[in-house]
């Protein structure tokens, strides 16, 4: 008997990508029904003592260890199912008792759709029966040619033909081939061709495949009809606060993935994709997020790595997605940023190395990443993203290429996860080098009206500042930070983040923390460093027509209050410009500085201090106004904490805080220069600035660390009043006064005097200045109330005052 038999394997391998014994034993090991009775078991026990329903995932993960304890047997009915009224499910709560019947739902479904795929081979009729039929045909159709050729030789040999030289012709179902015939003991032996054998083993295996096919698509539409609603039960019970990436593991398995990336990648190519469904479709990915961050919203330390399983899932979903159509989701989709988080966090976890992800620090853990990750932030030089030489460059290539970094810098500026230490580092330098090819588009001059302006720069980089501690050391590293500040920004947002994140000590850290260092070295690097990069900072000189219209509001901003923050440092009187750390860590750098020590400070020179401040008056208009009402809340509430802190009547121990106070208002007057010409002066003048609305005082102002809404406002009310009540147009006599006021001491003497009524200090709380927004009071009526206040009070940190303020508009000029 000839090979005419075929294996399973040899079924499928016909079939191509079509494997239904394959996929039901994958599916069937996916689902487990012979563990869902003890999973079921464990969430038995889970419902009954977690707190709620966030906790059920993470109670049962605790109690699986410990499975055996509860016999899941007692809950499996006469069907095999998950008994969905068993006394053991019931939770302890109406949410809980919702999300326990979820669960059971999707227990029960899972067992039901794997015996659906298990039928689709098992099942009389079905595959397996078909399989064994497609054998025994193979076998029935070489038997009927065998019969057909013994009746063919023995009609020959009836006849008397077989000489040796006659062949023999065999028919069977309507087709006739010759006999193959060979020499035998003085006769001849007839043989069907071995070619024939092959050709129906050929035939019926093909006719197997076709079977095959048949049974996968089936099988096909079973799975799929069970992990849609599998997704549908997960949004329901993340709607209930239940993790996902609980021991029962149903949502973030390799299969799921795979269907879920299958079906996104669908969505987003419609003309109007579904958001409802886009958001189902990675909720395997906040499911991750949830079981070990806790909430993918508002994220806190990890619980635990990921797992084998889990990394897997990211693994598979972000391969079974063109990068280009998930770039899509931020080029073309505006908000939806449910569905940006979960892939910019999937991200991120698939790049952290201490969570159990990839290693970015390594060749071989970039090329494990995503390859949209690969292509926009390693391999960007090797592709579309360098616009080259004039005579060269595929302009509308690199417009395509762009515009698709800036989806992905869109989709990862929506995450809430810290990016590892590495990943941020990558971005960052990603970043800034496509920031600066996108420049070349208009100084190529080769693009017209069709530049692009770069948006994903700045996603970049409000995902790296989510990490303090990267974004903190990217700005001390001195080569990243010169191009950094020297960059034009299409949008700055991502750049400010960057500032903000690096320079501001996080909550919850002291200032003498050794880790409170780099923040504090960080913001004076970049303090330092902007006045030598202000054209760049204040948009100067850069491309600034049509698409590529710089927005610079938000770097000067974030620069604008890290100096805020940084005022009690920026105050002090100093010939170096320096940072400041002891070698030992434990020797303050400042003492009593306004009330606090210091092991890490930092000091700007008189020249060094006028030119921060010389850049934040050249500023944007709002964010110029901002920056010195700022300036003129930290003088209120230093001088309202140091009068606090003082003992009247005792040894003044506060003069060198009012001298820092007057020291600031004296750099201020330095810097502002007014060109007057009508009464829009008001509007283009600042002195300390006006702001629109008290909220934002509130919020961006007043936290030093040292008053309260009500100090500030104080000096709010003051300069906004001064502003007002001054006279109108531009007459000699007119400026001369407008000068005086706004040039003067009168506006830091006026608010310190303010800060000693609110603090009662020496009795002053018995003193009241006019409120200038009244009418007949000029600021005439309050130079002589703050004397009042000053002569009675603390005439002699008026003076350290007054000394501060001349030092700083007369003598650093030339101290410096």
């Amino acid at each position: 008997m000839p090979k005419l038999d075929f294996t399973r394997d040899e079924v499928e391998g016909k079939a191509g990508e079509k494997k239904p014994w394959t996929r039901q034993r994958e599916f069937s090991e996916e689902i487990d029904p012979e563990d869902m009775a003890d999973t079921a078991a464990v969430y038995a026990r889970a419902a009954g003592e977690a707190a709620d329903t966030g906790e059920l995932a993470e109670e049962a993960t605790r109690l699986g260890a410990d499975s055996g304890a509860l016999d899941g047997a007692s809950l499996v009915d006469g069907e095999g199912r998950i008994d969905e009224t068993a006394r053991g499910l019931q939770g302890n709560g109406e949410d809980m008792d919702e999300v326990v019947t979820r669960l059971v739902q999707a227990m029960n479904r899972a067992i039901d759709a794997e015996s659906d795929v298990q039928d689709e081979i098992h099942a009389p009729g079905k595959l397996e029966t078909k399989y064994t039929d497609h054998l025994r045909d193979a076998v029935d159709e070489w038997n009927g040619w065998q019969s057909a050729l013994e009746g063919a030789v023995t009609r020959a040999n009836d006849s008397g033909a077989v000489s040796g030289t006659v062949a023999v012709s065999v028919t069977h179902n309507g087709r006739t081939i010759n006999a193959d015939q060979a020499a035998s003991g003085g006769g001849y032996v007839y043989s069907l061709p071995d070619s024939l054998a092959a050709e129906i083993r050929e035939k019926h295996l093909g006719r197997a495949a076709d079977s095959a096919k048949d049974a996968y698509d089936e099988i096909t539409d079973h799975i799929d009809a069970y992990r849609q609603r599998l997704m549908e039960y997960g949004t329901e019970l993340q709607v209930l606060g239940y993790d996902l990436a609980g021991p029962l593991g149903l949502w973030t398995t390799e299969g799921q993935a795979e269907y879920a990336a299958d079906k996104l990648e669908e969505e987003l190519a419609k003309e109007d994709p579904d958001e409802r469904l886009i958001a189902m479709y990675t909720q395997g990915l906040s499911g991750i997020v949830d079981a070990i961050y806790g909430d993918s919203a508002n994220p806190g330390d990890p619980l635990r790595d990921l797992t084998a399983e889990e990394r897997a899932y990211l693994d598979t979903f972000f391969s079974g997605v063109d990068p280009e159509t998930l770039a899509s989701l931020g080029t073309k989709i505006e908000g939806w940023d449910e569905t940006k988080r979960n892939i910019a966090n999937g991200i991120t976890m698939l790049a952290d190395p201490e969570l159990g992800g990839y290693d970015p620090a390594t060749e071989e853990g970039r090329a494990a990443l995503p390859e949209i990750v690969r292509r926009f932030v390693y391999d960007y030089e090797n592709g579309r993203m360098w616009p080259g030489e004039m005579d060269t460059t595929d302009a509308d290539g690199f417009r395509e290429e762009l515009q698709l970094f800036n989806g992905f810098g869109d989709i990862m500026s929506h995450g809430t996860l810290a990016p590892s230490e590495a990943f941020a580092g990558d971005l960052a330098n990603a970043a800034l080098d496509i920031q600066a090819r996108s420049g070349v588009q208009q100084a190529l001059g080769i693009y017209a009206d069709e530049q692009i302006p770069n948006t994903g720069s700045s996603g970049l980089l409000t995902t790296v500042s989510r990490n303090t501690e990267a974004s903190a050391g990217l700005l001390n590293d001195d080569d990243f930070r010169d191009e950094f500040l020297g960059q034009w920004w299409q949008d700055s947002t991502g750049a400010a983040n960057l500032v903000r994140a690096g320079t501001s000590i996080p909550d919850g850290m002291d200032h003498n923390d050794p880790q409170a260092r780099q923040y504090v070295e960080a913001a004076f690097n970049v303090l330092a460093d902007a006045p030598d990069n202000g054209r760049y900072i204040l948009a100067e000189g850069g491309p600034q027509d049509g698409p590529m219209e710089l927005h610079h509001t938000n770097l000067q901003r974030a620069i604008g209050d890290t100096a805020l923050e940084y005022m009690d440092m920026l105050s002090k009187g100093s010939e170096r410009t320096e940072f400041n750390a002891s070698s030992d860590g434990r020797e303050f750098t400042d003492e009593n500085l306004h009330g606090k020590d210091y092991l890490y400070s930092f000091e700007l020179n008189g020249d060094d201090r006028r030119a921060l401040f010389s850049l934040m008056n050249s500023g944007d208009e709002l964010v110029r106004q901002d920056f010195f009402e700022g300036v003129g809340a930290w003088q209120e509430a230093t001088a309202y904490n140091a009068f606090l802190r003082d003992e009247p009547g005792g040894r003044p121990e506060q003069s060198s805080t009012f001298h820092d106070i007057g020291r600031v208002a004296g750099t201020v007057q330095y810097v502002q220069k007014v060109e007057t010409a009508d009464d829009s002066s008001k509007l283009q003048f600042t002195s300390y600035g006006a702001i629109s609305t008290g909220a934002s005082l509130a919020n961006t102002l007043i936290d030093f660390g040292k008053g309260n809404a009500i100090t500030s406002l104080g000096a709010y009310g003051i300069t906004e009043g001064l502003r007002y009540t001054l006279p109108d147009g531009a007459a000699a006599h007119k400026q001369a006064q407008w000068d005086a006021v706004n040039f003067g001491d009168n506006t830091v003497r006026a608010i310190v005097a303010d800060a000693a009524i609110r603090s009662d200090y020496g009795g002053a709380g018995d003193y009241e200045l006019p409120n200038v927004a009244s009418p007949n009071v000029d600021h005439d009526d309050l130079r002589r109330a703050t004397l009042d206040v000053e002569g009675a009070s603390y005439d002699h940190y008026r003076d350290a005052l007054v000394e501060g303020y001349n030092d700083a508009v007369y003598n650093d000029a030339t101290a410096n």
